[in-house]
């Protein structure tokens, strides 16, 4: 079959060694499973356990590139086991197989240098994005299209993001779970005396439209990448 562009997902736990064998495989379990079942439209290799403490998944959609690697972060922090997060542009040669063992392509090969050779060596090129070793690191390679764009934006997003208060992450998370709701209705939901200037004050110290903005040009810039590799 003809190869198809693809972004594959190489995700090895950090210090797996270190963490009892049985929460490893439960964590890893529960990631798979949620990955598959929320992303299965768009998966062209279902996410798939590999070595015991390895993830691997390819995606066919770029448009929703952005919504899984933030999906992948918000798990990794709630379950307080980070990943080596090495993520590859390119092709899938093999788009009828979907063992993570046999299936090829230049999105594979991108996606384990970027995990192997950058991350888990702390190449240079990764640092300035990648300082809390308690956090999920990430890296974007492609030898196809541009790839150190969508590091910056993904890392200025990401700094930014875990920069954010209690207070700041309440009211975003209201506006992305309520985009009806105004910012009066958000301040009396949380019980804020001025509500309209507190929610506004919150939004802007939390730079929440730049990040906005920024997520908006990764995916934009995602998908002239998918053209362009077609």
């Amino acid at each position: 079959m003809k190869p198809t562009p693809a972004i594959c997902f190489a995700a090895d736990v950090k210090k797996s060694r270190q963490m009892e064998k049985g929460r490893l495989l439960s964590i890893l379990n529960e990631y798979q499973q949620m990955i598959n079942q929320r992303f299965h439209q768009d998966l062209l290799v279902p996410f798939t356990i590999r070595n015991g403490d390895e993830l691997i998944g390819v995606i066919r959609n770029f448009a929703v590139a952005y919504p899984l690697i933030d999906y992948i972060l918000q798990q990794t922090h709630l379950h307080r086991c980070p990943f080596y997060l090495g993520i590859g542009i390119g092709k899938l040669e093999t788009t009828n197989i979907t063992d993570v063992h046999a299936i090829n392509g230049s999105a594979i090969l991108y996606a384990f240098e970027a995990r192997d050779q950058h991350l888990k060596e702390k190449s240079d090129k990764i640092k300035i994005w990648n300082e809390a070793e308690a956090e999920t690191s990430f890296y974007i390679l492609s030898e196809s299209v541009p790839s150190e764009p969508l590091n910056t934006l993904l890392g200025f997003i990401l700094s930014t993001k875990r920069k954010w208060t209690s207070k700041q992450q309440q009211v975003i998370r209201l506006i992305e779970q309520f985009p009806e709701w105004t910012y009066e209705k958000i301040g009396n939901h949380l019980g804020y005396k001025s509500p309209i200037s507190t929610v506004s004050y919150l939004l802007k110290r939390a730079d929440y439209q730049k990040v906005k903005a920024a997520e908006a040009s990764f995916t934009q810039l995602l998908l002239l990448y998918e053209k362009l590799l077609k």
